[in-house]
């Protein structure tokens, strides 16, 4: 049976709002599934919800019940969705409960078939207060039947574990996914019945705005410099400069503390004057990377690495590229010019190696044209990522990424990014989150998501002259409205 933990559903919840299905809904059709299975168990009903959605939950199944229940509630809801099913289940006269009450509440517990649990669902942490704790003890003593909503209250979402204690359920009620707890915990959680409340498919195969607002790691608030990961970009030539430039900066605005550069002399220059966040590191080379200056690379402290932005395509820079992929220990996002080399060392690359081709760099890669139908394209990148362990960002109307035969899709951004740089700014918002301890799939497909929404609010304010940097200059505002 497949499973979710605690933050794979809030990433579903947020990703259902983001493509058109609101909590609202999803909590309506929650309350549904519960009473249905809840009608089939007895005739009478008690119902004790907490200040979360999954008190929520339990306020909008008393509306479906067969019989009007007796409802009790720990504290006034939080959410604006579990508030306006809490207004609607005033006619039922819920009580608040309290130490002094709780006679009460064993006098209902006594006159009922069944209990339903929606006192705390996947968010709990820690130990349970008073007064749930005492309520659980009640609970438990009644010896009634008990549908837990989502997960038995007190069993941790991912381990299955119980802090101090936990309501023991016949029945746990499953939304959308059962939960990884729920599994490793079936003596608590009793019989597990799955309801579909209308989370929509795209919410599992598409990139949307939970993917990015959960993966990303907290910050403590006494983080130092350094903590939330170091990029180093190797880039840049004569004739490009700006490539590197949008890459590094772009690491920096998808939230790392540091972004380094290091490049031939000639750009090192210029991006030191163009980029003062960036701190510049001259090689060697006067003109274009050779590989000569890959041990200096190398020596660079930095907890991930972008090559290729701006590289040209220099027969001994390509060899350089070609030895720098081979001896990094870093993980890597190849991009650009950088790409040129690793059709020679697919089946070495790792894991945390991250490869960003548009159509024509693919079939450099791999050796043919991806189709332009979207499913023969998925099954054609599916295909290809068998010969290498990398992450592969296939770029193009709807981005598609995978790694391993797991694919996800992003289908952000617009025709007019398809100019000189926006791919760049790509690889650095990719190594950028990659520094901060993201995964480099999941790097990976947020930094498209990012890339395209900041492309389009920089189209809806720039039209048809949208630019690069258009779209560096949107990251911070679409990374507020996403994280916060």
């Amino acid at each position: 049976m497949e499973s979710v933990g605690w933050k794979e559903m809030r990433i579903l919840d947020a990703n259902s709002e983001w493509f058109g299905v609101t909590v609202k809904e999803l909590m309506e059709n929650a309350g549904g599934g519960v009473a249905d299975i809840a009608n089939r168990m007895g005739d009478s009903f008690v119902i004790i919800c907490g200040p979360g959605n999954n008190g929520g939950d339990g306020f909008a199944a008393a509306r479906h019940l067969k019989s009007k229940p007796r409802i009790f509630y720990l504290k006034r809801p939080r959410s604006e969705e579990a508030l306006l099913n809490f207004e609607k289940a005033r006619n039922y006269n819920p009580v608040l409960v309290t130490q002094k009450n709780l006679d009460e509440l064993k006098a209902a517990l006594e006159q009922c078939d069944v209990v339903i649990d929606a006192i705390f669902g996947t968010g709990i942490t820690g130990r349970i207060r008073e007064p749930a704790r005492s309520v659980i003890r009640l609970v438990n003593d009644s010896k009634r039947k008990v549908i837990a909503i989502d997960i038995a209250t007190g069993i941790d979402p991912d381990t299955g574990r119980i802090s101090d204690i936990a309501v023991k359920a016949d029945v746990t009620v499953a939304l959308h996914r059962v939960k990884t707890g729920s599994l490793k915990n079936k003596k608590i959680s009793g019989k597990i019945e799955l309801v579909d409340i209308g989370i929509p498919e795209k919410a599992e195969t598409h990139v949307g705005r939970g993917d990015v607002k959960f993966n990303l790691p907290f910050r403590e608030r006494d983080a130092h410099k350094g903590q939330a990961g170091k990029v180093l970009v190797v880039g840049g030539s004569e004739r490009y400069t700006g490539a590197p430039y949008f890459a590094a900066m772009a690491a920096l605005k998808a939230g790392c503390d540091l972004s380094y550069f290091t490049g031939p002399a000639c750009a090192a220059d210029r991006i030191a004057v163009m980029a003062p966040d960036v701190i510049v590191y001259p090689l060697g080379s006067e003109r274009h990377l050779a590989k000569g200056d890959v041990k200096e690379v190398l020596k660079r402290d930095c907890d991930v690495i972008v090559v290729g932005n701006g590289l040209g395509a220099e027969k001994e820079t390509v060899e350089a590229v070609l030895d720098l992929v081979k001896k990094a220990k870093k993980p890597l996002v190849i991009d650009g010019d950088g790409l040129k080399a690793v059709s020679q060392v697919l089946k070495g690359l790792k894991e945390n190696v991250v490869l960003t081709p548009h159509s024509g760099e693919f079939k450099t890669i791999f050796g043919s044209q991806p189709p332009r139908d979207l499913e023969k394209r998925i099954e054609s990148i599916k295909r290809a990522c068998k010969k290498t362990k990398a992450v592969v960002l296939l770029k193009g109307s709807v981005d598609i990424i995978c790694q391993k035969g797991s694919v996800k899709l992003n289908e952000t951004g617009n025709p007019f990014m398809a100019k000189g740089g926006t791919g760049d700014v790509l690889a650095g918002l990719c190594a950028g989150f990659i520094a901060q301890g993201v995964e480099p799939l999941k790097a990976t497909y947020m930094a498209a998501f990012v890339n395209g929404l900041a492309g389009n609010v920089a189209y809806s304010e720039k039209s048809i002259s949208m630019l690069a940097s258009d779209v560096l200059g949107q990251i911070s505002s679409v990374m507020k409205f996403l994280v916060d």
